[in-house]
Parts: structure tokens; C-alpha cells; sequence
């Protein structure tokens, strides 16, 4: 027996000093990666520069081999920026036990060969560009444990009898074009611990299964098309840290209970169907950090909450979007003076944010809210909140970047205690009964506020004029208030440099609306230095979440909700205040400028022909001004993206300009304009060639007769006089006239002349017998 593992031993020592001995299988492997070497296309690092037949195989870059037997075990290549396909003989590799070349740029389709590859426990390929169906073969790997293959082109079903050897602990096949149904035994021998399909075309139930894989750690198969309910045993499963389900179209209600000593931390089922009761059980959840359920059907609070015995370490809390009542206060939030500790996504500072906009909440806002001592993102919106703002949110303005209050009933005065290093973001408070002035100490907030919504409000104040030096703000609206007074501040020393809405409609501003000092509003001139895309949406970004901020606008006479405020978007709303003079002419440096609307004020004077150099304005309103003129013809020259025009009831005259887009607006854009002419008005131009007849004024009766046509009725009736005057009183000459006009018919008609003496000759017959 000792003999025989000596022979071994020996026979082993042989192999590994002498290659050649050991068969043609090394032969067979070192050809196989030569193969593999071949079929790269393009290699930027050169990464595979010391694979050449010169050296052995095993000190290859990414090569490794068993120690003893010298078969390669491993090929693992990864973000090298290759390029080609994979080689067919790898299938060579019996031995193969990991092959990973990942963050590659490599194509084609998985070779059927690799079939053959019975060791292998980890397939890796994934951001690359393989395309084609995911092969059956793969699901019958007697010793896989590991296969990724996200952010690829796959198509086709997922093989259905993958997870079947028993041995599979991570699968993640997101970010493909997958379709069909998930495999029902994925977790066959409970030992997957990973699973991810987002991002694919994936359709039908999630399989029960699941709810009974207690090695379940991660799910996540949101953005796909999958129904049903969830697996009613899903949240009890012990080592389960994050499920994310979000974007389906999943029905059902909650399972009823979890675990006691549940591992969650991440719980995100937002963009479905789910409805009924939110659980208490949520909250009892000690590690939970992550929670979204906005965009459900949900409708009710558990009854229990308030006796609660344990709460989470909440950082997100997103209800958003669903049918939930009662009043806030009700919810256990577990505010506490603490920072959080690492968890889901390893968060890099503190921080808290909560939404339950569009819900049914009603009551007051709640003081507990201010427990939250990093608090950086609040929206209570468009629910029925009743009372006053507290003033201790105000002050929490050191942290808070967003706060949307807006579509409330909230009432009183916002509180004039904004922070001294105030470092809002947006402040949104459109659409509530809130009373008095701006708050002074808003001014305070000067280097980050980009976004300040008071419209629809009651508040009476002059302009804002302690807001004109915060060059980061973008959005100012004030509009439907009782703001007063003139606008004369905005001077040289204001820096809206990022401006880019600036909306004061329907207050009771008054007096010239001067741009003179205007040239310091880049953004709404195209000459903002953009450090990004001109794309980017205003948004407040977490850890984990991309909060929009949202706004409401009048855009083409519609009220919208500007859901993504794009910075390339401008607008300028001026309508339906007392603003007089003239139309600003530099206000065409505003290029720009997307919607402009002056409408119902006292302008006067002429529309500016450099409005005309608004080339990217799509709504334009004037009407209801006193302008007077033309419609300047550069205006429809210009104008090459307009597609709302209102210039009605003006004192416009002249002809209606016909070229490019000017041909298209209907009557209703030029009505109430008496001097205007020609289409699509029914009045016609006269004298089109002499061009517009100039405004009347009014003169003198005598002074406004017109001599020309007089004198033409007067030479009628003075030579009518002359012929026909003799013939009547003058009876020689009537005979004399007669007798010549006889002769001449009796000359060119003698017929005509005969029949009338005839009749002339029966008539006196006629008298002589009467008398």
C-alpha cells in the first residue's frame, strides 16, 4: 500500500516537471486559449500580450491552474475593454471551474460547446454585448452556483429547469430583453441567496416557492410585468435583507404577519397594484431603513400602530400616490437624535426623507416631524391638511432641501424663521389659504434655493425684492396673490443669473416692467454656463432616491404641473396685473425664452420687433393690451417654433402677415383688433397694394367730405340737365329733336319706324273719336 502511493507521488512529480507527459490535454487547453486569444478582436490594455506558445499557459494573464494537476481552473478576465466573442473551445477547459469576463465589450452568442464544461461553479459575462437566447444547457450544470449575466442583449425565455442541481446561490440575469415566466424551482436545495431579474420583459406569478427559501437574502425583479400576489411567506423568511418588487403590475394585499427578528432593510413595492390595509407589522421591523410603497391602491392604517413596542430606523419613507387617511400623527415614524447606522447601500451621511403626497390625509401637521433631527426632504402634498405651517419646520431649513407643502388647505402666515444657514432647495407652498408677507428671513436661503412656489395663496406683499441677489434660484412663482406695488428693484444689482420661470400673474403689480438691468438673466438669454446636460431635470438626489421637483405653470392657457422642470425650460408670465408703458424691446434678447404671456395689463405702443428674435418661443399672448400698429412682419419671420399666438383685443390695424406659422393660428388669435384685416379674419384689406390704411382720426363735418366723389356727381347731374331740360320746356325744340330721331330709325329700321307710325296713326284715330 505504501508502494503503490509512492508510484502515485512519483507518477504526479513527473507530470508536473515534464508537461509533455502528462497527455494531450494540456496540448488541448494551451490550443484552447490560443483559440480564445484569437477570437479578440481588439484588446486596448493589452491585457492577453503575454499569452504567446513560447510560455506555459498557467502564467498567463488570468490563467489560473491547480497546483499539482497544472488544468486550468480559472479564466477570469474582467473590465479589460475587450472586444471579440468567445471561442467555442474553451469547451476544452474540462476543468474549468470559473470563467468571468465581465465589464467587457464583448458579443455574440453563448457557444453551445461550453456544455461540456461539467466543473464549472461560476459563469460570469456579465456587461457585455451578448446577444441571443440564454441556452438550456446552462440550467443542467451539475456544480453551478453562480451565474451573472446582467446588462446584456438576452433574449428568449429563462431555462426553466435552472436551479434544479441544488446548488445555485446567485442569479442575476437583470438588465436584458428576457420574456416568458420565472423558473419555479430556482431555490431547489435552498441555497440561493441573491436573485435578481430586473429590467427584463418577464411575465406571470412570482413562484411560491420563493416564500419557502430560507437562504433567501436579496430579490429583486422590479420592472417587469409580473401579476399576482406576493408569496404569502415571503417577509417571514429569516435571512431576507432586500426585496425590491417596484414597477409591476402585482395585486393583493400584504401577507398578514412577518418575523419578529425579520433582517429587512430594504422593502420597495412602489408602481403596483397592492391594496387594502397597510400592516402594522412594517413598523415593527428594527433593521428596516428603505421603505416605498408610493403608487399602490393602498387605503387604510392598521389600527395598532400607536402600540407599537419597537420602531425602525427609518431613512425613507415613500407613500406617495395612494388612497391612505387618517392623520399623520398616527404613524410611528421613531424619530430619534441618531445617526444611521450603515446599512442599505452603506449610506454616506444621515439623513431622512418622507412623502405622502397625493393621499387623504387630513389634520394638522404634525410637531413630531421635527424630531427628526436630519430631516431633508418633506412632501405633504395635495392631501387635506388643515392649520398653520409649524414654525419648528422653518427652522429645521439648516438640513431640510425640500419642502413641498402645496395642494393643502393650511392657512396663516409662513413663519419668518428660516435658518441662518439655510440650505433649502425647493420650497413649495402653491395652492393653500396661507395669509401676510414673504418672510424676511428667506433671504437667508442664498445659496441653494433654486426653486420658491407661494402661488395660489393669499398673501399680501410688495415684490420680493430681498430675494434679487440669490443667483442660484431658477424658479420664483408668486402668481394668484395679492402682491402689490412696482417691480422697480430688479436693477443692476440683481443676480438672477439662473433664472429661468419667473411667473407674478394675477396680483396687482402695477406701473413699467424696465429690463434694462436685465442682462445678468443668462439663462433665460442662452448665455448660462451649463456644467451639465441641458436636459437635466431640477431634482433633490438621496443615497438612494431621485426626488423631482415638481411645480405648477400656465403654459398655452392650460394650468400644468411641471412634473420634470427641464433647465432648458423658460418662461416669462407677466399677465393679468396693471403693468403699463411699452413692451420692453429687450426682451427679445431673452432667446431662450420658451413661453411669454404679457396678456391683460395696459400695455401700449407697438409690439417690438425684436420679438422676433425669440427664436425658440412656442406660446406667445398679448391680448387684452393697448397696443397699437402693425404686427411686425419679423415677428412671423422669426417666430419658426410658435404654436400659440394671441394678439386678440388690441388696436392692431393692417394686414395679418401670411408666411410660416402666422397662416395657421385661427380667428380667435387676432379677434377684437378692428383694423386688422385679411385671413383668417373675414374682413378683407382694400387697396392691399397701397398697404394699410393709417388710423383714423376724427375731424370737422366739412373738412371730411370727399371732393373727389362730389365733383363726379355733380358733372352727372349738370349734363343730365342739359339734354333732357330743352325737351321738357321747350316745345319747338322737342319737335325739331323728335323729327330728326325719326328719320334716323326710319334710315337703320325701317320695319321699327313703319310699326311706330302705325301705332302713333291708331292713337290719334283714337282721340278723334273720344272727342
Amino acid at each position: 500500500m505504501k508502494m503503490q502511493f509512492l508510484l502515485s507521488l512519483l507518477l504526479l512529480c513527473l507530470l508536473h516537471v515534464h508537461p509533455t507527459l502528462s497527455g494531450r490535454y494540456l496540448l488541448l487547453e494551451h490550443k484552447a486559449l490560443l483559440s480564445f486569444k484569437s477570437s479578440i478582436t481588439d484588446d486596448p490594455q493589452s491585457a492577453l500580450s503575454t499569452w504567446n506558445a513560447s510560455t506555459s499557459h498557467c502564467n498567463w494573464e488570468g490563467i489560473t491552474c491547480h497546483p499539482s494537476l497544472r488544468r486550468v481552473t480559472a479564466l477570469k478576465l474582467v473590465h479589460l475593454q475587450l472586444s471579440g466573442t468567445l471561442s467555442p473551445d474553451l469547451a476544452h477547459l474540462s476543468f474549468l471551474s470559473e470563467l468571468s469576463v465581465s465589464l467587457n465589450q464583448l458579443s455574440g452568442a453563448i457557444p453551445t460547446e461550453l456544455s461540456s464544461l461539467s466543473a464549472l461553479r461560476v459563469l460570469d459575462l456579465s456587461y457585455n454585448r451578448f446577444h441571443g437566447a440564454i441556452p438550456e444547457f446552462i440550467g443542467d450544470m451539475p456544480e453551478l452556483e453562480e451565474l451573472s449575466l446582467w446588462e446584456n442583449n438576452f433574449t428568449g425565455i429563462i431555462p426553466q429547469r435552472l436551479g434544479k442541481n441544488g446548488k445555485l446561490q446567485l442569479l442575476d440575469l437583470s438588465w436584458n430583453k428576457l420574456t416568458g415566466t420565472l423558473p419555479p424551482d430556482m431555490c431547489f436545495g435552498n441555497r440561493l441567496e441573491t436573485l435578481n431579474t430586473e429590467e427584463n420583459l418577464l411575465v406571470g406569478p412570482i413562484p411560491n416557492s420563493l416564500g419557502r427559501c430560507e437562504s433567501l437574502s436579496e430579490i429583486q425583479m422590479g420592472h417587469n410585468f409580473l401579476n399576482g400576489s406576493m408569496p404569502r411567506d415571503l417577509f417571514g423568511l429569516p435571512n431576507l435583507s432586500i426585496v425590491m418588487l417596484q414597477n409591476n403590475r402585482l395585486t393583493g394585499k400584504f401577507p398578514i404577519s412577518s418575523r419578529n427578528n425579520s433582517q429587512l432593510r430594504a422593502l420597495d413595492i412602489s408602481d403596483n397594484k397592492i391594496h387594502g390595509e397597510l400592516p402594522s407589522w412594517i413598523w415593527r421591523l428594527p433593521d428596516l431603513q428603505f421603505l416605498n410603497l408610493s403608487q399602490n391602491c393602498l387605503e387604510t392604517l392598521d389600527v395598532n400602530l400607536n402600540s407599537q413596542t419597537s420602531q425602525p430606523m427609518l431613512n425613507i419613507v415613500d407613500l406617495h400616490s395612494n388612497q391612505l387617511k387618517g392623520q399623520l400623527s398616527t404613524i410611528p415614524l421613531g424619530f430619534r437624535h441618531r445617526v444611521p447606522r450603515s446599512g442599505y447601500d452603506s449610506m454616506a451621511r444621515p439623513f431622512f426623507f418622507f412623502s405622502v403626497s397625493r393621499n387623504k390625509f387630513d389634520g394638522t401637521i404634525p410637531t413630531s416631524l421635527c424630531n427628526a433631527a436630519y430631516l431633508n426632504a418633506l412632501d405633504l402634498s395635495y392631501n387635506h391638511l388643515t392649520g398653520m405651517i409649524p414654525k419648528c419646520l422653518i427652522e429645521k431649513s439648516k438640513y431640510l432641501k425640500v419642502m413641498d407643502l402645496g395642494g393643502n388647505n393650511l392657512t396663516g402666515v409662513i413663519p419668518d424663521s428660516f435658518s441662518d444657514f439655510c440650505s433649502l432647495k425647493a420650497l413649495v407652498l402653491n395652492g393653500n389659504q396661507l395669509e401676510g408677507e414673504l418672510p424676511k428671513s428667506l433671504a437667508k436661503c442664498n445659496t441653494e434655493l433654486e426653486v420658491l412656489d407661494v402661488g395660489n395663496n393669499h398673501i399680501q406683499d410688495t415684490f420680493p425684492c430681498h430675494l434679487k441677489n440669490i443667483d442660484t434660484l431658477r424658479v420664483l412663482i408668486l402668481r394668484s396673490n395679492q402682491f402689490y406695488g412696482s417691480v422697480n428693484c430688479l436693477d443692476a444689482n440683481t443676480t438672477w443669473s439662473n433664472l429661468q420661470i419667473l411667473d407674478l400673474a394675477s396680483n396687482h403689480f402695477v406701473g413699467m416692467f424696465s429690463i434694462r438691468y436685465f442682462s445678468s438673466w443668462k439663462a433665460m438669454m442662452g448665455t448660462e454656463n451649463k456644467t451639465g446636460s441641458e436636459f437635466e431635470d431640477l431634482q433633490y438626489i438621496t443615497p438612494v432616491l431621485t426626488y423631482q421637483i415638481t411645480v405648477n405653470v400656465t403654459l398655452k392657457g392650460q394650468d400644468l404641473e411641471l412634473v420634470k422642470i427641464r433647465t432648458i425650460y423658460t418662461s416669462l408670465d407677466l399677465s393679468c396685473n396693471s403693468f403699463d408703458g411699452h413692451i420692453p424691446a429687450e426682451i427679445g434678447e431673452f432667446k431662450a425664452l420658451y413661453a411669454l404671456n404679457l396678456s391683460h395689463n395696459a400695455f401700449t405702443g407697438q409690439i417690438p420687433q425684436a420679438l422676433g428674435k425669440l427664436t425658440a418661443l412656442e406660446s406667445l399672448d398679448l391680448s387684452s393690451n393697448k397696443l397699437i400698429g402693425e404686427i411686425p412682419l419679423q415677428l412671423a419671420d422669426g417666430l419658426k417654433f410658435l404654436s400659440t399666438l394671441n394678439l386678440s383685443f388690441n388696436q392692431l390695424v393692417g394686414k395679418i402677415p401670411q408666411i410660416k406659422q402666422f397662416h395657421t393660428f385661427t380667428e380667435s388669435s387676432f379677434e377684437g383688433n378692428i383694423g386688422l384685416c385679411d385671413f383668417p379674419l373675414k374682413e378683407k384689406c382694400i387697396h392691399e397694394e397701397l398697404g394699410p390704411s393709417p388710423p383714423p382720426f376724427k375731424e370737422s363735418h366739412w373738412n371730411s367730405i370727399d371732393w373727389e366723389f362730389l365733383s363726379v356727381e355733380l358733372g352727372f347731374f349738370f349734363g343730365l340737365g342739359i339734354s333732357i331740360g330743352p325737351l321738357i320746356f321747350w316745345k319747338r325744340w322737342r319737335e325739331h329733336y323728335y323729327k330728326h330721331v325719326y328719320d334716323i330709325v326710319f334710315k337703320m329700321l325701317p320695319r321699327a319706324y313703319i310699326s311706330i307710325e302705325n301705332q302713333r296713326r291708331r292713337a290719334s284715330r283714337n282721340q278723334g273719336r273720344q272727342a
